[in-house]
């Protein structure tokens, strides 16, 4: 019996990993997943915990803008070298 690819690798992809074509990673939401997942630290298990829409909003959170951003101070800086 012949396995089945996993869910998320595109029909097109199997079987050409040899063939030295090149793929466009823009469309990779997968791939896309995984690697900011891994930036945030996130161990793979981590990141099965939680749904997608919950991941999304952690992302969001993690990358987004921070609007409460102020200038450091000289009392931050001496606790940073401490």
């Amino acid at each position: 019996m012949r396995r089945r690819p996993a869910f998320f690798v595109p029909p097109e992809m199997v079987g050409n990993q040899n063939k030295g074509s090149k793929t466009s990673i823009s469309g990779r939401i997968d791939l896309t997943i995984l690697a900011t997942a891994k930036k945030m630290g996130l161990s793979f298990q981590e990141l099965n915990e939680l749904r997608v829409c919950d991941y999304f909003e952690l992302a969001d959170i993690y990358t987004g803008e921070n609007k409460g951003i102020r200038k450091a101070t000289q009392e931050d800086i001496d606790k940073f070298y401490a």
